[in-house]
């Protein structure tokens, strides 16, 4: 099975790619090449995703898509984040379907529910409500993913990704931190699953107190191998050391206190990245 990785330079992107390719053939795209070149399974094409000629040169010949590839940043505006995460999605989807690929999996996040204050939320449908651009952008993914599997027959699989740092570094991060092996094991059930449909789903391991059941996941065969708690960062902060900027009691945490920059704006430099890393 070939399966096409957007954003495989990333940080999740390079993380997940040892576990994945000890099950399927692995094409990887991004603007630049990996910092690790490609195994025997492995192909890199470089590629723009708001260039649909590009992207349906990508998407030709292969069996699934993980979309990974975006933007993202405490300062990230609407008109940044167009291009990858609106267009490209769009771009990809389109090509997706037109090629027949069998499974499309999208890696959402939880910021579209980032806005709710953590105080009594926990349900898995739980309404949404982003808390910045970032999560509005992975808000219309997901809304995307849907149109296409109910009026294309994609089968999508959207897989909304706790906090992927590889520690946890802080209390609000325990309750939805994931690893690269559990999280490689998760898009690998989307990968194999052919079924027309959408499905969501939560890109956590085991937690403690998590935000999210995941009830759907574990319906599906998910089995999370590792715990949050054993991978603790050399200076994790419990929530009494998490200052106000960290956002503790909001899901998104410090996008969801951090000030919304004006729509239109063009990002005059580079997307800061929130407190702790990845979002």
């Amino acid at each position: 099975m070939k399966v096409l990785i957007t954003g495989a330079a990333g940080r999740v992107g390079s993380a997940i790619r040892p576990h994945l390719r000890r099950d399927f053939d692995l094409r990887l795209t991004d603007l630049v090449a990996p910092a690790e070149p490609p195994g025997a399974r492995e192909e890199f094409l470089a590629g723009d995703l708001a260039d649909p000629r590009r992207v349906r040169e990508l998407v030709d010949g292969v069996d699934a898509v993980l979309h990974l590839a975006c933007v993202h940043g405490l300062t990230l505006t609407f008109e940044a984040s167009l291009d990858v995460n609106y267009r490209g999605t769009l771009n990809l989807l389109e090509a997706a379907a037109h090629a027949g690929v069998g499974s499309f999996v999208y890696a959402s996040s939880h910021h579209v529910l980032g806005a709710w204050p953590r105080a009594g939320f926990g349900a898995d449908d739980q309404v949404v409500a982003p808390d910045a651009y970032y999560g509005l952008s992975k808000a219309f993914g997901e809304a995307a993913c849907a149109m296409f599997a109910l009026r294309h027959g994609l089968p999508t699989f959207v897989v909304r990704i706790g906090n992927a740092d590889p520690k946890v570094g802080d209390e609000r991060s325990l309750r939805m931190w994931t690893s690269a092996r559990d999280l490689a094991a998760l898009f690998a059930i989307g990968l194999e699953r052919s079924e027309p449909g959408y499905e969501i789903v939560y890109g956590t391991s085991a937690c403690p107190e998590p935000l999210f059941a995941n009830r759907r996941a574990l319906e599906l065969g998910y089995a999370p191998r590792d715990r949050a708690e054993d991978n603790l960062a050399p200076g994790f902060l419990g929530r009494a050391a998490m200052g106000p900027e960290r956002g503790p009691d909001f899901v998104g945490g410090a996008y969801a206190v951090a000030p919304l920059p004006p729509a239109a704006a063009a990002a005059a430099t580079p997307p800061a990245a929130p407190p702790g890393g990845h979002p």
